[in-house]
């Protein structure tokens, strides 16, 4: 039986018996290794870990699948929620054993905002009492009111926003969250939250380019974390933000981007549009406006959409330069429908 060692930023090790034919983070977690994890699919990147140089103690599941880029993978980074222990070694954890593990809290409902033709802005306000460390950029388990679904949305706004919270949601014909905000959702509603999830966030950088691309309600967690570079003191790096969709009237908020490009003299935004495009718009998807010939390989890139979007992203980002390290992205995590 292969024996795992693991080992997390404070110096704290745990020992994982991990029998063949099952998911190594179910068996960690069972034996009390504080591994971070939410959709248990190989989608969202919490459990990420990083394999000894000279060992390669875990690997895929058969027909499981990863979303690490190839170039991760090369590195020794390993998804436990997929893998399964084929060899003994070691991994390592790049947080503390002791992090403080997702908080359930409750909300009311402020307001519900159509921002584009098939997306709103829901804003809830922490109920007295509760409240939720987070980073700019992560996400939050909700609730759906009058049932046990739960659905995954990012922040768009950020910490220094507390206790008031937004996020931006496509609505669908079908989906039961959409039903609720459409047809039900009214001032001092009750929301559970839970969270906060995902590694994707603001390095702090001040002196690289930022780059950041997003299609449709991926533009939710940048603004996040626009939206934390503009309200953190200090200078503030060079930044562009191309947003794609598919219709000018598909745009999330345009006209609050606008002032939020006039707020911050350093930010570039490209309203881009695969059809209709009118004079202030680019004529394609989020990657038209970005050259890749002439783009500054110290640039960091982060990117959040469609799946087809991020993959065609970092293809080009990486042929452009980048390192997979300056790459951070977000794919949606499937939830059922929305």
């Amino acid at each position: 039986m292969p024996l795992i060692t693991c080992h997390f930023s404070d110096g704290a090790s745990f020992e994982v018996n991990a029998p063949g034919g099952r998911s190594f983070l179910e068996l960690a977690l069972e034996q009390g290794v504080p591994i971070r994890n939410q959709c248990r699919s190989g989608t969202c990147l919490s459990c990420i870990c990083l394999g000894a140089p000279d060992s390669e103690p875990l690997t895929v599941q058969a027909g499981r699948a990863t979303s690490l880029m190839p170039a991760e993978r090369d590195e020794g980074k390993m998804l436990c929620c997929v893998s399964e222990a084929t060899a003994d070694g070691a991994l390592h954890f790049g947080y503390s054993s002791q992090e403080i593990g997702p908080s359930e809290v409750q909300a009311f409902v402020d307001s519900v905002e159509w921002i584009a033709s098939d997306a709103v802005k829901l804003t809830v306000e922490l109920a007295e009492g509760h409240w939720l460390d987070f980073r700019a950029g992560q996400y939050v388990e909700v609730t759906i009111p009058g049932s046990s679904e739960v659905r995954s949305y990012s922040m768009c706004t950020a910490p220094a926003e507390l206790p008031k919270l937004a996020f931006m949601i496509r609505m669908l014909d079908s989906g039961l969250m959409s039903e609720y905000l459409r047809d039900s959702a009214k001032p001092d509603d009750v929301l559970k939250l839970r969270g906060p999830f995902g590694d994707f966030s603001w390095t702090g950088s001040r002196s690289r380019p930022q780059l950041f691309i997003a299609g449709g309600t991926g533009l939710s967690p940048i603004c996040s974390i626009l939206q934390e570079i503009r309200t953190t003191s200090g200078s503030k790096p060079p930044l562009t933000l191309n947003l794609g969709c598919a219709s000018p009237d598909a745009l999330l908020d345009p006209m609050f981007l606008r002032r939020l490009e006039s707020w911050m003299p350093t930010l570039r935004l490209n309203l881009c549009v695969e059809s209709g495009a009118q004079q202030d718009h680019v004529s394609g998807n989020a990657l038209v406006p970005v050259d890749f010939e002439s783009l500054d390989p110290d640039t960091e890139a982060y990117v959040c959409g469609p799946e087809g979007l991020i993959d065609a992203a970092i293809e080009r980002l990486l042929s452009a330069g980048l390192t997979p390290g300056s790459i951070h992205y977000e794919r949606f995590v499937a939830s059922g429908t929305a």
